[in-house]
């Protein structure tokens, strides 16, 4: 009995000892959008400043597809153990409203959720729309307003929802391939506004491109103060805030409490780094710094507001209450 008393303590000590060294080799880091965007953009300037702290290289590889469930799935079907990890954003909160996929953020842990894209809602610089209660009241006099949309879950779409559902008004929406076409037919002067996310929209606002009307948001943003919060004119988005795109580091439920700790504690370092701060600024982006429980209701936040909105809009195709989503003024 003894012998086996003292095996089984020889094993443990063994087996602790070897955890003790996480991460003893590389770890893989996959990117559920492609190259070029706004996530690989921030998975990629932030991760190798959170290598400097790990002592190992995360190696990133692009993995896109089904609006990123590919790299969720992939992930999801991982062994638990840190060296995994998921570079996502906020896609996965309708996976299961739209039927996409049965995996979610519910089957992963937040490492570090590490930046957020609001919306903004802007027009051509020479509309006749010089503020966004202007536009509101131009909507509810019936005026043929047309807003320029995505898809269903898109950001354009969900925000253009939102601001449908909390003024009882109609847009003429006018469905293009992303945000960035969205803003080219703005410029070519093909609609009247739309609702992108900040980051795309940052450089033109600074250019004097276009005009932002209001950040949908519940303060202003460092850096674009002129543009107000959507809550300084109509406080009825109270409820859906915050809400918007956002960007983090996830890893399969069940990965040991010892390597979510080290991986982030090395990503919170690299969060606070000036040069991380110098790339937050130049893009536009709004920095979280959310970890644990927090992150956990923030991402809970985001996905009341989203399936909702598009259950609600008639673009998904089971309702949130199957999930035991509760409606954002439930929360």
């Amino acid at each position: 009995m003894r012998k086996l008393v003292f095996a089984f303590l020889m094993l443990s000590f063994v087996a602790g000892a070897s955890f003790a060294a996480y991460p003893e080799r590389n770890i893989n880091g996959y990117i559920m959008w492609g190259a070029g965007g706004a996530l690989d953009n921030v998975s990629r300037a932030i991760t190798p400043m959170a290598q400097e702290h790990l002592g190992k290289a995360i190696i990133l590889q692009n993995r896109p597809g089904a609006t990123g469930a590919v790299a969720t799935n992939f992930v999801a079907n991982q062994p638990a153990d840190g060296y995994t990890l998921l570079y996502g954003a906020e896609n996965p909160n309708l996976y299961k409203v739209t039927g996409i996929s049965q995996i979610d953020y519910d089957d992963f842990e937040p490492v570090f959720l590490i930046m957020a894209n609001v919306g903004v809602v802007i027009v051509a610089k020479d509309s006749p729309y010089k503020s966004y209660k202007e536009l509101i009241e131009a909507a509810k006099s019936g005026k043929n307003i047309t807003m320029g949309s995505t898809g269903p879950g898109g950001l354009p779409y969900v925000a253009t929802t939102m601001i449908e559902k909390i003024h009882d008004v109609s847009f003429n929406k006018i469905q293009f391939d992303g945000e960035g076409p969205c803003i080219t037919a703005l410029l070519g002067g093909h609609i009247d506004a739309v609702p992108v996310g900040l980051l795309a929209a940052a450089n033109f606002i600074h250019s004097g491109s276009v005009r932002g009307l209001a950040m949908i948001s519940s303060d202003r943003v460092p850096n674009i103060e002129t543009v107000p919060a959507a809550t300084e004119i109509y406080e009825d988005y109270e409820p859906y805030l915050p809400w918007g795109a956002f960007f983090g580091v996830f890893v399969k439920k069940g990965t040991p409490e010892e390597a979510i700790g080290i991986l982030r504690d090395a990503f919170q370092k690299a969060y606070f780094d000036p040069r991380f701060d110098e790339f937050a600024e130049k893009m536009g982006g709004i920095k979280l710094g959310l970890t644990g429980e927090e992150a956990k209701k923030y991402i809970k936040q985001n996905q009341s507001v989203s399936a909702w909105l598009l259950y609600d809009a008639g673009g998904a195709k089971y309702s949130p209450a199957e999930f035991g989503i509760k409606r954002p003024e439930e929360n």
